[in-house]
């Protein structure tokens, strides 16, 4: 796979794992949705490691928004 097919795969799930991240902050840490979730989660970083060799490319991206008061809309 190309680092350009990569790159807009990685992007294509970036609202996705946000949505998840952002759910698993309301819900029961021991139920099973929690767990879930948490594995899909972990399953789209383990994916990021295995395209671009970067599990940690949606910390990064996700806190430098948060640090410049965006998210990645740039809103």
């Amino acid at each position: 796979m190309t680092r350009e097919i990569a790159d807009r795969l990685l992007e294509s799930l970036r609202p996705t794992r946000h949505l998840l991240t952002r759910t698993l902050a309301d819900i029961p840490i021991d139920g099973p949705e929690y767990h879930q979730i948490d594995r899909v989660v972990q399953e789209i970083d383990g994916l990021a490691r295995i395209l671009i060799s970067d599990e940690t490319h949606y910390y990064r991206e996700d806190h430098a928004a948060r640090a410049f008061g965006t998210d990645h809309r740039g809103e």
